[in-house]
């Protein structure tokens, strides 16, 4: 019965997985600064965005150069210094870098079910989330090496598009622990893609990471 479980959710996840990793694409620098990059979306205001990063209006205004509250256009980037942790953000990010694609937006014509993190040469290790048990570690096809954490809760976490993958199958990984390193692509950039999956209905990543 654990056997088939769990290849029930492999089967999921191959069936989820895109074509091809959104890697080609030309990605933004990484900032000096500590914090992400977001796209506003149909019927965002700053006051909806100060809310979901508890960061206040004045300072994302006073970091992005805007003059009006109002001043909001769909698929505007915008930056939103590190903001302070709040109930429910349980996970570490797997990585330090920029966010290059957000959750749902359209990538390569696919629907982006994760988050994509841009890393550096100098800084390609990636660090497993959350304590939890290894559920799959190898290669998955249009993700390439790929691990998957099973968490409490029903929770999983993937990291894909990994050119090492040290974290075995079957065992356990303590948050922080590093369990891989990013792949490059065929832009010379390395790009790590981050899913939270609860109950495998895939979640934005950014309502979960500290």
């Amino acid at each position: 019965m654990l056997k088939l479980t769990f290849l029930s959710l492999i089967i999921f996840f191959l069936a989820c997985a895109p074509s091809r990793m959104p890697r080609e694409k030309s990605y933004l620098p990484p900032s000096k600064r500590s914090g992400i990059y977001y796209s506003v979306k149909q019927g965002d205001s700053l006051w909806k965005i100060s809310k979901q990063y508890n960061v206040s209006v004045e300072r994302i205004m006073r970091e992005n150069n805007i003059s009006s509250p109002y001043n909001l256009g769909v698929g505007q980037r915008i930056f939103i210094p590190r903001y302070q942790s709040t109930a429910g953000k349980d996970l570490l990010w797997p990585i330090k870098g920029n966010i290059v694609n957000y959750f749902n937006e359209s990538v390569d014509s696919s629907l982006n079910r994760g988050v994509d993190i841009q890393a550096t040469s100098a800084n390609r290790e990636v660090k497993a989330s959350a304590q939890g048990k290894v559920a799959f570690s190898n290669l998955l096809k249009g993700w390439g090496k790929t691990i998957i954490v099973k968490h409490d809760s029903s929770l999983y976490t993937v990291y894909a598009n990994l050119d090492e993958a040290s974290a075995k199958e079957g065992g356990t990984v303590r948050g922080g622990e590093a369990i891989g390193t990013v792949a490059s692509g065929k832009d010379g950039g390395y790009v790590l893609h981050f899913e939270v999956r609860k109950r495998n209905i895939p979640q934005d990543p950014l309502k979960y990471l500290n």
